[in-house]
């Protein structure tokens, strides 16, 4: 039978999200050899010619960012309704999915209801922090563990160790225009500014340029722009020795798979949380006042990664537990 991939990259603005599904598809290409595979977006709602696919398929995995909310209704990521959950009752297994945000309230009935209804019970769901493992556990879903991101699967001791901790000469940064602070924004580009001989941009959202000539426009030819295409952002990694410091998560990862060291200001709790379980390298943005020193330090690259988590996930679908 197919395997469905819910995509979280079909229709996004944001880059990042290619970041993260091309490290999903790698994974799916691991364990599904053999399987024909199909991918179906999230950002989207769900095309009524896809539904029959959606009924034959006897798995539906979701590619980790932040779906998962307390108001499945207002301003969801997921488009998700009552046609698409009939359809795929119960085969839903998420891959490092997160938590929208920090969020005091609790879940509504409606996303409880939701969440129960379409996720697995046969299989464990992946989920990219201890935050979102308390969040589906206050709802009553348990078979559930925390693997971190699937972006960082591949940054074991060996990968991290050919990571050199010396400052570069070259920087490369990014902007959030949807959760912007202007005076930690700027103060973070002057301070690269001053540190490094060539500061260059990576425009991972389509909406972050306009933000940051506004944030620069008094020094509009200090920074160079890298082209809001991964593929630029990959060529300029692998071919330039560089530093990457800047407030996109999944930019910083990207550096760190391509053996840069990265800096990474912490604006949500994304960021925060993978600090806090597998010790990236993240400032919160309030401390924008510490960046300097963060930059001149040495410190090599060390991830506590649970392992153990992410073999016992995948081994849930190896050839013979599940065809």
């Amino acid at each position: 039978m197919p395997k469905i991939i819910f995509d979280t990259a079909i229709g996004s603005s944001n880059l990042g999200d290619h970041i993260i599904m091309d490290a999903v598809n790698r994974i799916v290409e691991e364990l599904f050899v053999d399987d024909f595979v199909i991918n179906i977006a999230t950002h989207q709602r769900i095309h009524a010619f896809d539904l029959p696919m959606l009924r034959k398929s006897d798995l539906a995995l979701v590619g980790g960012t932040n779906l998962l909310k307390n108001d499945n209704i207002r301003d969801s990521q997921w488009k998700i309704g009552l046609k698409e959950l009939l359809a795929f009752r119960h085969k839903a297994v998420l891959l490092g999915v997160g938590w929208w945000q920090y969020q005091e309230k609790s879940v509504s009935p409606y996303s409880r209801f939701l969440y129960r209804n379409i996720l697995s019970g046969r299989f464990l769901h992946a989920v990219r922090d201890g935050y979102t493992l308390q969040k589906l556990a206050s709802i009553g879903i348990r078979n559930v563990i925390n693997t971190g991101c699937p972006t960082v699967w591949e940054l074991d001791e060996a990968h991290c160790q050919q990571i050199d901790p010396v400052k570069k000469p070259l920087v490369v940064t990014t902007i959030t225009d949807y959760m912007r602070n202007p005076a930690m924004d700027r103060q973070m580009l002057e301070i690269l500014l001053r540190e490094y001989r060539e500061v260059h941009v990576w425009l991972q959202g389509s909406k972050d340029r306009p933000y940051l000539e506004q944030l620069m426009r008094d020094k509009p030819g200090n920074l160079h722009y890298i082209a809001p295409k991964l593929s630029a952002f990959d060529r300029f990694l692998e071919e330039n020795e560089c530093d990457y410091v800047g407030t996109r998560l999944h930019a910083g990862i990207r550096a760190l798979q391509k053996k840069r060291r990265a800096i990474i200001i912490g604006i949500d709790n994304r960021a925060l949380e993978m600090r806090k379980d597998i010790g990236l390298n993240v400032l919160e943005r309030e401390k924008m006042g510490d960046l300097h020193v963060r930059i001149n330090q040495q410190d090599p690259v060390k991830l506590h990664q649970d392992w153990a988590a992410i073999a016992r996930w995948k081994a849930q679908f190896v050839s013979g537990k599940h065809g």
